[in-house]
Order: C-alpha cells, then sequence, then structure tokens
C-alpha cells in the first residue's frame, strides 16, 4: 500500500510519522516543494532574537532523519496535477542544475499543503517595500528588507504581529502596529490581560486599531514614501510587514474536491474529503470549536499534528477495517511570550462570547505568591476564567505571567473546558498541597470559588 503525502508541513510529518507506527511496511512518500521540512511558519523573530542564527535552523525534523524511519522524501518537488480517477498525482523537481518531471501512484493520497499569508495586492514598483513572512523564502527576503529599515509598519495585532513587533522594538526601529479590530490581540485575550500588558510596551510602538492599509504614498517623482491608513494616517513606513490570518492553498484541489464557504477543503468528522481515497489536513481544514455548532479554521502547529494523526490511523482503518476515530472538538488553545511576560488562553474569550450567542461572566484575579513561604518576589500570574451566567460551566481561560511554569495552569483550564466542567465542580477539585510547593487551595480552587459569590 502506497500512501502519498504532498506537504512536508507539520501536519504531513505527523501523518508520515504515524502512518510508520502503526504499519511499517505501508509505503509513505512526501513531496515537498522547498528544500526545508517541518519549517516553523512567521519564526523569523527566532532570528531577530539570536534563539537560532539561521532560518534553515527553524525546522522539526530533517529528510535524513524521516528517511531512518522508513519514510520516502522528495525535496524541491513541487506537485502539479492530481489525477484522482488514475490515482496518479504529477511533480516537477528542480534544483539549480536541472528540472525533471514525473509521476507517482497513490493508495491514498493526505493533502498538507499548508496556507499562505493573505496580504492586498500593490503596484510593482512598491513590492519592494512590502513584504510577508510565513514561508522561509518569504522570510529570508524580509529579513533583508527588515534589516535595511529605520521604520517598520506591521499589518495584523495578533500574536504573531505582536510577536515580531516586539522583537524589532529591541532592535531600536520605529515600530507601527496595525489592526482593523478595535481591541487588542482581539479572539485571544479581553482587556484585563491587554492593559497588563500595554504597560510593558515600549516608545519605540505605536498601535493603531480599527484601521488598515487603505493604499500607498508616492512623492511628485512616483516614488514610494510611506502608507495611508483607512482613518486617514499616514506613516513613513520603509517596510511594510503583512502578519495576518493565513488563507489555505487550496489551488491544486479546487477543481475537484469539494470546498467550505471560509475556502478551507470540506471533510467529514475523519478528516476524508469528497473523493474517499483523499484526506486533507493541517491549514487546509476547519476544525469542530466546543463552542459552536460549525467548524472553525484554527491554523495552530497543534492542531496540525493532530489532524494529521488523526488522518494517517482513518486512511488504513479504512483499509484495514480497524476503528475509525473522528476529529474532537478544539479549544484554540495558543501560548506566546510578549514583553517580559507569558500569556496563554483557551476558548473563548468575553468579547467574542456574543458572537455565538453566549451570554457569559467571568472572574479575574492576580496571585503574587504561589506557597506560604515564598522566596521569589517577582512572581505575578493573573488569571481569567470565562463562564456560562446561567450554568457556570467554564468557556475560556486567560493567563498573563512573570513565571514560565505556571503556564501549565492553561492546559488544565482547557481540560475543564472540554469536559465542560462548572465551576461547582471546579471550586472543590482535588489538587495537591505541600507548603513549600503551593497553598491548600490550588489558585483555580480560589477562582471558581470567588466566580460563584459574584
Amino acid at each position: 500500500m502506497r500512501i502519498v503525502i504532498i506537504g512536508g508541513s507539520h501536519a504531513g510529518i505527523a501523518a508520515a510519522r504515524h502512518l510508520k507506527k502503526v504499519d511499517p511496511k505501508v509505503d509513505v512518500i512526501i513531496i515537498e516543494k522547498s528544500g526545508v521540512l517541518g519549517y516553523v511558519a512567521s519564526s523569523l523573530n527566532l532570528v531577530l532574537e539570536g534563539y537560532i542564527s539561521r532560518l534553515e535552523d527553524s525546522r522539526t525534523t530533517t529528510a535524513s532523519e524521516l528517511l531512518s524511519e522508513g519514510i520516502n522524501v522528495m525535496l524541491n518537488s513541487e506537485v502539479i496535477n492530481i489525477f484522482p480517477q488514475e490515482k496518479l498525482v504529477q511533480f516537477v523537481t528542480s534544483t539549480e542544475s536541472y528540472r525533471q518531471e514525473d509521476e507517482v501512484s497513490y493508495d491514498g493520497l493526505i493533502l498538507a499543503m499548508g496556507s499562505s499569508t493573505f496580504r492586498s495586492e500593490f503596484a510593482s514598483d512598491v513590492e519592494a517595500h512590502i513584504t510577508t513572512y510565513k514561508t522561509i523564502g518569504q522570510s529570508k527576503q524580509a529579513l533583508e528588507k527588515i534589516e535595511k529599515a529605520q521604520t517598520v509598519a506591521i499589518v495584523g495585532a495578533g500574536l504573531i504581529g505582536f510577536e515580531l513587533a516586539e522583537s524589532l522594538s529591541g532592535q531600536q526601529k520605529a515600530i507601527h502596529l496595525i489592526d482593523r479590530m478595535d481591541t487588542l490581540l482581539f479572539r485571544y485575550f479581553d482587556h484585563e490581560v491587554a492593559e497588563i500588558l500595554m504597560e510593558r510596551f515600549p516608545e519605540n510602538l505605536q498601535i493603531y486599531l480599527n484601521s488598515n492599509v487603505a493604499h500607498t504614498i508616492k512623492d511628485e517623482k512616483g516614488e514610494y514614501q510611506g502608507i495611508e491608513l483607512s482613518n486617514g494616517t499616514q506613516i513613513q513606513a520603509d517596510v511594510v510587514v503583512y502578519a495576518v490570518n493565513p488563507r489555505p492553498n487550496v489551488a491544486l484541489v479546487e477543481d475537484f474536491l469539494k470546498l467550505n464557504l471560509d475556502g478551507t477543503v470540506f471533510t467529514n468528522e475523519y478528516l476524508q474529503t469528497s473523493d474517499p481515497s483523499i484526506y486533507a489536513i493541517g491549514d487546509l481544514v476547519s476544525i469542530p470549536f466546543n463552542h459552536s455548532d460549525s467548524s472553525l479554521y484554527i491554523p495552530l502547529v497543534t492542531n496540525a499534528y493532530r489532524t494529521g494523526i488523526v488522518a494517517a490511523t482513518n486512511l488504513l482503518a479504512n483499509e484495514q477495517g480497524t476503528t475509525k476515530i473522528p476529529f474532537p472538538k478544539m479549544q484554540r488553545t495558543v501560548v506566546s511570550k510578549l514583553f517580559g511576560y507569558f500569556v496563554s488562553s483557551s476558548g473563548i474569550n468575553e468579547t467574542e462570547a456574543p458572537y455565538y450567542g453566549f451570554e457569559v461572566d467571568s472572574v479575574t484575579q492576580t496571585f503574587h505568591s504561589r506557597t506560604f513561604f515564598a522566596t521569589d518576589e517577582d512572581f505575578e500570574v493573573t488569571l481569567k476564567l470565562i463562564f456560562d451566567q446561567q450554568t457556570k460551566v467554564i468557556m475560556g481561560g486567560q493567563i498573563i505571567t512573570s513565571d514560565r511554569g505556571s503556564l501549565e495552569i492553561i492546559n488544565t483550564i482547557s481540560t475543564l473546558i472540554n469536559s465542560k466542567t462548572s465551576l461547582h465542580q471546579l471550586a472543590t477539585m482535588d489538587y495537591f498541597f505541600n507548603p513549600t510547593i503551593s497553598f491548600p487551595l490550588h489558585f483555580l480552587n480560589q477562582l471558581a470559588l470567588d466566580g460563584l459569590l459574584k
């Protein structure tokens, strides 16, 4: 049995490895158009902050590692056609010295082509000042442009945009962060967390909400000078970086596979597409969200891994007659490090709850000590729980803290959301106690009790 995977993304690699674990005899082939496998998208800030020295180091595996696991890899190979009736994939392998066209047959096909950052189109003479940085090629170009710039405009004030803004602010560049929403980090954090974060914003960071790029500005000679926002503000930006939500790469399959209204590939609960022999994973698909009757587009690396494992399991189950597993509902759990704080959230926030038709309440508390005998004077963690007004069932949670270890609380909150735990249950939930490590009541116990007393 041969399984072909288009895309050496996180999802594609997860699927390939799980296929070989479940059935070592299956023939697995990954076709990847770039020369890097498992590239950590939008990791430009890792280079800027010195975590890695080269963008090529921002990857999760290598071709040689996969080959040692029995997985065949074709790098620098771009798929140009899929023939579903014949079950054939046509691709072109290109290097500096040659170009070769070839094809490979499949018994099962897994689509893992990922996504691309959406941005406005500009005239060709302006393109030198506009960039994105999702792929390794885009990141290299962006790095060259940013290093020469003194003023940088970033379009998109989500986690990715904020992470880049922090990295650049430390280089004494003037940073302008632009977002079309009216709140910071919409979908992830409410004002309690945002206000704490804002206290750390450096002077060289300017933020523009309810705004977008309207057009570019040129001088009398027609040369680029900057951008004008929808609110009329003009910014003399040397480079404009788009860090907005990505769009799925579906051009290869949109003519023969069913798509959803949001542009993702339609799948059933087992990640099987409208063609029974083809599965779609990662940034190509929408997934079930715990607080919605419909699926949402949540392009996270964690979801990429999970979809890869589920699709691999179900593809083999179809062939071998074993049990299939549906893809579970997700909470959209995220984490980041911004301006000296660790921030994390899971589930819905208070701002977006009305969009889903929920009436919610919340409770927020800041803790300054983790034990009776605390010695770490800088310890601080602010926790927020969002819960249904009537049932008190937990629907979301947020953390901002100076303590990396406290971030694990968000994984607990994610589990509480998934199991539909109420404040009544959480208030007396069993957690450990040791006077040198914790309090008799865990932070979450205390937060639940406060919520019940509101």
